[in-house]
């Protein structure tokens, strides 16, 4: 199982990537709504961050055919563009989450293009405790305002790909997707632009590498 990390924009790594050079990018990218990434610029103007994304899907599905991507509801028709034939997935919350516009805001949604490897498994993800769930979420977000929990990207990574697969995530943030891969069994390729979190990552990705040691 190998792991290969790198720092910098993921479009211009992406562009150095062969064609179905991955089994699977999974990720969880950020959604132009005004979040302190540090490094990425997370306020652009609307037709700007609309280009940038059609660049970042175009090279995704270049790379790969099967996708996972972690989507915003208010965006949501533009990421079913960007990524056509994809499968609506929801993911509701164990507690009521925060009020918006007059709605409780009860669930996360993910977009996802493949055939599940085994059986058809459900597109309604129970069971997953969300960011924003407050006394009932205990996992560590590192800091990070677009943290995404483990047991989602688990939970796509084993429907989507088979054992020793290779799994891309172009957002790698704080490093959960990597993690995942880890404790799965999947080969890991994650790229950060901001030097903070990529350190985070690097350094979850080793303690989660290490207690696999000790487990083995």
């Amino acid at each position: 199982m190998t792991v290969e990390l790198h720092l910098g924009d993921c479009l211009e790594f992406m562009r150095t990537m062969p064609d179905k050079s991955v089994d699977a990018v999974i990720t969880d990218p950020p959604y132009n709504v005004g979040k302190d990434y540090g490094t990425h610029n997370d306020s652009m103007p609307d037709k700007e961050y609309i280009l940038w994304s059609e660049k970042i899907t175009t090279e995704a599905l270049r790379i790969s055919s099967v996708q996972f991507w972690v989507a915003p509801r208010y965006k949501l028709e533009l990421w079913i563009r960007l990524l056509p034939k994809s499968h609506l997935i929801v993911i509701p919350r164990g507690a009521a989450g925060p009020f918006r516009g007059g709605w409780s805001d009860n669930f996360e949604i993910a977009l996802a293009i493949g055939k599940p490897i085994k059986g058809a498994p459900s597109d309604l993800w129970r069971g997953i405790r969300l960011k924003g769930e407050g006394y009932y979420f205990k996992e560590e977000t590192y800091g990070h305002p677009g943290y995404t929990p483990i047991p989602i990207m688990r939970r796509a990574i084993e429907y989507l790909t088979e054992n020793n697969g290779i799994i891309f995530d172009p957002f790698m943030g704080t490093g959960t997707t990597g993690v995942a891969c880890v404790q799965t069994g999947r080969n890991f390729i994650g790229c950060e632009i901001d030097h903070n979190y990529y350190a985070i990552a690097e350094k979850r990705i080793k303690e989660a590498q290490q207690q696999i040691r000790m487990d083995i």
